[in-house]
Order: structure tokens, then C-alpha cells, then sequence
């Protein structure tokens, strides 16, 4: 029997690449971001966040707007669509950044529609304590609608 010595053992290349230290460096951070979720993935913005608390509670409502026997939980529905609305109202959406010398007319714009949206939560509001289910599922049906065209005016996909 032969004996061989290390150095004339022939080498089978190695089916798995390794990785070298350049791209091990360049893939952590991604690797971290990709994890951490974080600004570079589009974080939520204050605006955002209020919003999906505004969402959450009108799709809450949705389930229970016809029914009278709800009336305690769908007015603290509406009290935090009501709150997020008023907070909204004083923030800026993305879209407005993109604006340029039109800014200020964008924002007027934007102020006077969550003024409406507003009155249509007053509206609900009064319907649901007023115990009328036609008139609030008709005022929901209205905060549908402006939700619908703002996200369309205001927000960028």
C-alpha cells in the first residue's frame, strides 16, 4: 500500500462556495435591515401609525354599526376615529414634500377635507347616540367615501 502525503492528494473542488470577508461585510447590514425591518424599509410614519389606528377602529365598526345593542362600543370606536382624525388633521401626509411652490395650496386642501371627514364622524357620532342605525350606517358609509378619495389625493402607494 502507498502512502500519499497531504500535498499530492489531489483536491476535490468544494461544491459550496464560501463566503469571502468582503461580501460577509456587505451582507450584514442588509441582513440587519432586512430583519429589523427600520427607516430603509419605510418605517411608519407618526401619520401612518395614527392612521392604522383610525382604520383599525372603522373596520371594527363596520361589524357592528347596524346594531343598536353595540352603542357603548361603537361610540368609543368613533371617539378614536374622532381623536386620529384631529391629530391627522395637524400633520403633513408624504405626498406633501412632492408639492414644491404648490405646498401651501396642497395642505389647504388637505386640511379642509379632514374638516370634512370631521363633520361625517360628528355625524356618525350623533347617529349612534341617537340610536338611528339608518342614519348610521349611512354616515359610515360617508366616512367610506372621503376615506376612499383622500387616500387617493393624499396618499402615495
Amino acid at each position: 500500500m502507498t502512502s500519499h502525503a497531504p500535498h499530492d492528494v489531489a483536491r476535490e473542488p468544494n461544491p459550496e462556495p464560501k463566503l469571502s470577508m468582503k461580501a460577509l461585510k456587505n451582507f450584514i447590514p442588509f441582513a440587519a435591515v432586512l430583519c429589523l425591518g427600520g427607516v430603509a424599509l419605510g418605517e411608519d410614519t407618526p401619520m401612518e401609525k395614527e392612521m392604522g389606528v383610525m382604520n383599525t377602529a372603522y373596520k371594527a365598526l363596520k361589524k357592528s354599526i347596524n346594531d343598536p345593542a353595540q352603542k357603548a362600543e361603537n361610540l368609543k370606536l368613533i371617539a378614536d376615529i374622532k381623536k386620529t382624525t384631529e391629530s391627522t388633521a395637524k400633520m403633513e401626509p408624504k405626498m406633501a414634500a412632492d408639492q414644491g411652490a404648490k405646498k401651501a395650496e396642497f395642505l389647504a386642501k388637505y386640511k379642509a377635507e379632514m374638516a370634512e371627514f370631521g363633520k361625517a364622524v360628528d355625524a356618525l357620532e350623533a347617529a349612534v347616540k341617537g340610536g338611528d342605525t339608518a342614519a348610521a350606517a349611512a354616515a359610515y358609509a360617508k366616512l367610506g367615501e372621503l376615506k376612499k378619495k383622500g387616500h387617493e389625493e393624499f396618499k402615495k402607494d
